[in-house]
């Protein structure tokens, strides 16, 4: 793992963390003061270690869309306090806990990590969430009547509560499916039919 690698899981897992702990606080003492009206899972949660992701993810967009913006970061004349400027400009409503971590990335010179910050936040975010990313490599689009019963099927599969899909299309496959998470692969294509045919002969 490269020295930048690190910096950047330190930075993510540290917000993260911060917020976490600050979420099971927060429930913790509504129970304690509501009793046993509500449960910690009925119980409102701080919405901050969301909003913080969806925050990153908003910020990640303008530093890498814009190819001077990206130079603007990039350039150690600036000084830190000019780029936290055009962020505030641009996102004048980020919360309190985003504003206070940007501060500390403005006095370390590493607003320009801010990008890598937001993936390696948004991986631990699918991980709290109980989340699993399932990519499907399908021959022809899926019927919309199919959403519920594949949706239920892949929390299943996954054992996640929530599933991010990505369908992608590759008419080769000639029919099926394939399903792909966590580095795992169950391939239900005609076109491997066809190859263990073939393969047999």
């Amino acid at each position: 793992m490269s020295f930048t690698k690190k910096i950047v899981t330190t930075y993510a897992k540290s917000l993260f963390q911060n917020l976490k702990n600050n979420l099971i606080s927060e429930q913790s003492e509504e129970t304690f003061n509501i009793g046993k009206i509500t449960s910690p899972e009925l119980s409102s949660s701080n919405p901050d270690i969301y909003l913080i992701g969806e925050e990153l993810l908003l910020i990640r967009s303008l530093l890498v869309s814009s190819k001077t913006i990206v130079k603007f970061f990039n350039n150690p004349t600036y000084s830190e306090k000019q780029k936290l400027n055009i962020i505030s400009t641009i996102f004048p409503g980020l919360s309190i806990s985003l504003k206070s971590f940007l501060k500390v990335l403005t006095e370390r010179s590493h607003l320009s990590l801010i990008p890598e910050i937001s993936e390696e936040y948004t991986k631990m975010l699918v991980i709290f969430k109980n989340s699993t990313t399932v990519r499907i490599l399908t021959a022809t689009g899926l019927k919309e009547s199919y959403g519920l019963l594949l949706l239920n099927t892949l929390k299943t599969l996954t054992n996640s509560k929530e599933i991010i899909l990505s369908v992608l299309y590759s008419p080769k496959l000639l029919g099926g499916l394939v399903v792909e998470y966590n580095s795992k692969s169950i391939d239900a294509s005609i076109l491997k039919e066809f190859s263990l045919f073939f393969n047999e002969i």
